[in-house]
């Protein structure tokens, strides 16, 4: 269920995000989304990657190192909810796409996780940093403690803010991710 969500991500994202783009790894963990995303924007595009651990900075770092992309990663540690000290201000509002999963970093301390309330400033925030017609994909994992709790107030925000989304289950389990997927007109 996990890997289906993240395929579907990356299969909406290469329909979103082209060569020249600009993006954003809200949550840069191990790096994976980072990779796609400097794949999609090509030498000319660019792609931020923020995470407040130094571990995932040091995992995303080397990713991108090892496949040669790193000439595009601008990387910034620090926590998702603070785009606006990381990213320079041209960027507000040229976002292409913008990525968050939500929890604990894969095969990290599972005491370290996202939070409810930076999430919803960061959400807030992104929203604001994305381009007409940009995206933004929210993959919840809700196995963690705090972790349903913040995928309902992820889902809670989409619904009084009107923003144009879907939300797609992972299964039918109160425990599988949710991606919600967030496009700006």
């Amino acid at each position: 269920m996990k890997a289906r969500l993240v395929e579907e991500v990356h299969r909406r994202l290469a329909k979103a995000v082209g060569p020249g783009d600009s993006c954003l790894d809200a949550t840069a963990g191990n790096g994976l989304d980072s990779l796609f995303l400097a794949r999609l924007v090509g030498p000319s595009g660019t792609l931020h990657a923020i995470d407040l651990q130094e571990e995932a900075i040091r995992n995303t770092r080397l990713l991108l190192h090892e496949t040669h992309m790193d000439e595009r990663l601008l990387i910034h540690q620090g926590c998702h909810s603070q785009i606006e000290l990381f990213l320079p201000t041209e960027e507000k509002g040229n976002l292409r796409a913008i990525v968050f999963n939500l929890g604990y970093l894969p095969k990290g301390n599972k005491e370290v996780t996202t939070r409810k309330e930076s999430t919803l400033s960061a959400l807030r925030k992104g929203y604001e940093w994305l381009a007409a017609g940009g995206i933004m994909s929210v993959l919840c994992y809700r196995g963690h403690e705090g972790g349903k709790d913040e995928e309902a107030a992820v889902a809670e925000l989409i619904r009084s803010s009107s923003w144009i989304s879907q939300t797609l289950p992972g299964s039918d389990s109160g425990e599988s991710p949710v991606l919600h997927w967030i496009e700006k007109p």
